[in-house]
């Protein structure tokens, strides 16, 4: 490998090291939210209103991210990507850490949530920024054959900080009951704790990296967008916008379903253990994230179109085995540990996609706009509200709402495929699109 490869994989490698860092900072929430809700929400409640308390302030960090996320997308697009990289980071970082030293209500009262959910706005803000900066970052620095793999590699090492938070959030609760009982809170506390002061490592890994060499084309030739972003998007990019919100609903249904709403549900409604639940969901995590690499090497051979129908496929097909065989599989460490897995390697297709794809829509003077808005409004309708939405409904409906949410995705993925034959793509090569897509743009 030359020194240019070198540069490249460097990078790829502190982006999306810096993004597995920030999403474990926001995702460790839902891990512990059993937990936490305890401690932070009226001792009285029944253990279905506190996990629906509890969600709901998760839901809230998603929900502020559109607003969050456009405004630091928009000078990320004027001012270069890099910029913007260490702010985000510590924006979380803070928070993250505040939160493992919140009051309990007993303590405060309702100032107790009151100070969760400010805090879990900010969180939302920052990740807001975060995930689209780093998208765009890592698809820009790659060349156009390796887009597919940097992509899978970038959405594999994110989706590390759902392995890292489930991992924590084990060792945290294995520690705190070797202590004294009147310490049993730091099951909650130390992920939040390690959680912010990890985002200090994030910062300094970032001050390392170079710009995104696109960027540095566009205004060294004075070609940047004269417009706010955000209204060229709506007034040129209104297709690319609505392809890429139901792509980010396809995607967001796999870890919403089996890695925020599945342990909170197994155990507070099925009473399964905790141990029993975390290591499970480990397996489950980390046999998703490893195989999104995989899938993404794929992309140069079989196309966008296709991993889009064999993902749709996948996830339908396995949301309808798992949740037919839980009741089954929930008896059994070793059978939940193998059936999230499966599901897992299964699921990792079209999050292999997502990076490079949504920014392959969009030229690179408003590309992180572009990213940032509908990704954006997509995580925070379907990322955000899922567990707070399948925990209302599975009280109802039982286990055919999570298979039927999968379905539906699967479908969608169907109609994705078809309809990208009709969109102009930006990055990437040719050899990644079906052949009927022949008005592949070479800006890029």
């Amino acid at each position: 490998m030359n020194r240019q490869g070198i540069k490249e994989l460097q990078n790829v490698g502190l982006a999306s090291l810096g993004g597995m860092l920030e999403y474990f900072d926001f995702q460790v929430y839902v891990f512990v939210a059993a937990a936490l809700g305890t401690d932070l929400f009226p001792p009285g409640d029944s253990v279905w209103k506190t996990q629906v308390q509890a969600f709901g302030i998760f839901a809230i960090g998603y929900l502020v991210r559109p607003i969050a996320g456009m405004i630091i997308a928009h000078y990320a697009d004027r001012i270069g990507r890099k910029r913007l990289f260490v702010f985000t980071v510590l924006l979380m970082s803070f928070p993250t850490f505040l939160m493992g030293l919140l009051p309990t209500y007993a303590t405060a009262g309702w100032m107790a949530p009151a100070a969760l959910l400010l805090l879990r706005i900010l969180q939302g803000c920052a990740v807001g920024g975060e995930l689209p900066g780093a998208a765009v970052f890592i698809c820009e620095h790659a060349p156009p054959r390796r887009l597919g793999p940097a992509s899978g590699l970038f959405l594999g090492m994110v989706n590390c900080g759902l392995l890292l938070g489930a991992g924590v959030a084990l060792l945290a609760k294995e520690f705190a009951g070797l202590l004294d009982p009147g310490w049993v809170s730091l099951a909650w506390r130390l992920p939040f704790i390690l959680g912010g002061l990890s985002g200090l490592l994030a910062a300094y890994l970032r001050r390392h990296l170079a710009e995104s060499p696109m960027f540095e084309q566009i205004r060294e030739e004075r070609q940047l967008s004269t417009q706010v972003p955000i209204a060229k998007i709506l007034r040129d990019c209104r297709a690319q916008c609505v392809f890429a919100v139901v792509l980010t609903f396809v995607f967001s249904t796999t870890p919403g379903i089996y890695f925020q709403w599945l342990p909170t549900y197994l155990i507070g409604i099925q009473h399964v253990p905790a141990n029993t639940v975390f290591v499970a969901n480990m397996c489950g995590v980390a046999a998703f994230v490893l195989s999104m690499p995989a899938w993404g090497a794929m992309l140069p051979l079989l196309g966008w179109p296709r991993l889009l129908v064999i993902g749709g496929v996948l996830n339908a097909a396995s949301a309808t085995w798992f949740f037919s065989e839980l009741p089954t599989l929930q008896g059994s460490a070793a059978g939940l540990a193998a059936g999230l897995a499966i599901v897992g390697a299964l699921c990792g297709v079209i999050h292999s996609l997502i990076s490079g794809l949504t920014c392959a829509l969009f030229p690179t003077a408003i590309r992180q706009s572009g990213f940032a808005f509908p990704y954006s409004v997509g995580t925070a309708v379907v990322s955000g509200l899922t567990p707070l939405v399948v925990a209302w409904l599975v009280r109802s409906f039982g286990l055919s709402v999570p298979v039927w949410q999968e379905v539906l995705g699967g479908v969608l993925a169907l109609g994705l495929a078809w309809y990208l034959r009709f969109l102009p793509l930006h990055l990437g090569h040719t050899s990644i699109v079906t052949p009927k897509a022949d008005r592949l743009s070479a800006t890029r």
